[in-house]
């Protein structure tokens, strides 16, 4: 029988200006990390309305932050910069690699799980709470 720790972690390479970069997907921790810091993301992962300008305001920091964590460095302020340096079209390469990695499904189920856990855009769970007396 097949063990959680014998299940290998999916990985894709990207090729930047000739070098293969390894990205995975954000794990549960990564994700976490990135919603605490930045709210708009949280509230469109949710599936709450959020204020494109808002949105646009964080999109550089949200987008280095992502990479970083799909490269294996989440939080690392280095990497974000080093990912914040890259041109718009390298950006877009390693966030669909680390979006598909992160949530194969698509976003979607993602946020369909995330509200039957209680985390969805009106706090409710699908899932029935019993309290103890």
């Amino acid at each position: 029988m097949v063990g959680l720790i014998d299940i290998a972690p999916l990985t894709k390479t990207v090729t930047i200006r000739d070098v293969a970069v390894e990205v995975s997907g954000v794990s549960a921790r990564g994700i976490a990390q990135l919603l605490a810091r930045f709210p708009e993301l949280r509230a469109l992962v949710t599936g709450r309305e959020v204020a494109i300008e808002n949105l646009l305001t964080l999109g550089g920091d949200v987008v280095a932050a992502i990479i970083a964590a799909g490269t294996g460095i989440p939080g690392d302020t280095a990497a974000e910069q080093a990912a914040d340096r890259l041109s718009i079209d390298e950006q877009a390469d390693l966030l669909v690699a680390v979006i598909e990695l992160t949530m194969p499904r698509g976003l979607g189920p993602f946020v369909e799980k995330l509200s039957r856990l209680g985390l969805g855009p009106d706090g409710a769970s699908a899932m029935p709470v019993t309290r103890s007396p």
